[in-house]
């Protein structure tokens, strides 16, 4: 099975049954550290066959044509608010590496990678890039930031690449609050997006 994930995976399709359990790249990453955030964090992180989601996002993108050519050639999603999102993690191995097909549906705009951990980082890979991610557990939140990236496997300097970081934190009614923004060289933030997701 390749780290691709299967073809005709649909955010909105319900979790596979019986699929193999296996510690997720988060659990690997970050071993005891991961049960020092809430448990609503730490069940969204810690999937060992497939978790399901849904949220409301507001979704911003950079100002000017060029940024979002930029933004709409990354596959990342168009500007909205109130934009309801479907998200689908599934756990996959491949030649014994672990790792997570992640699905998600901005109101019908599908945005796709897999994820795993090497080399004490999270991989995570959107058609020809691949990003490699820092963690920091900061209960009862999380960040992540880009410190690596590869375009077709050759890996290429930061200052050259499209980079992005994340906060996630759980809420006291078990939702997370979520914010996400992808950078390019020179531009800037060309999108980003925030809002509350549920476990569904």
């Amino acid at each position: 099975m390749s780290l691709q994930g299967p073809r005709d995976s649909s955010p909105r399709a319900f979790c596979m049954k019986g699929s193999k359990t296996m510690p997720s790249p988060y659990r690997e990453l970050l071993g005891p550290d991961l049960d020092r955030l809430p448990p609503a964090l730490r069940e969204f992180h810690d999937v060992e066959s497939c978790w399901q989601g849904e949220a409301e996002f507001t979704v911003t993108r950079g100002k000017g044509w060029l940024r979002n050519m930029v933004a709409w050639l990354g596959g990342l999603p168009p500007a909205g608010e109130k934009v309801r999102v479907s998200l689908r993690c599934q756990a996959e191995s491949a030649k014994g590496r672990r790792a997570e097909v992640w699905n998600r549906d901005f109101s019908g705009f599908p945005m796709r990678s897999v994820q795993w951990a090497e080399g004490g980082l999270l991989m995570e890979k959107f058609g020809l890039l691949t990003l490699a991610y820092r963690l920091s557990v900061e209960p009862p939140a999380m960040r992540l930031w880009v410190v690596r990236a590869w375009v077709l496997g050759i890996p290429i300097p930061l200052f050259l690449a499209p980079t992005g970081q994340g906060f996630e934190r759980a809420e006291e009614n078990g939702s997370l609050s979520i914010r996400v923004a992808a950078f390019a060289p020179l531009l800037g933030q060309v999108v980003s997006y925030e809002g509350t997701l549920r476990p569904v």
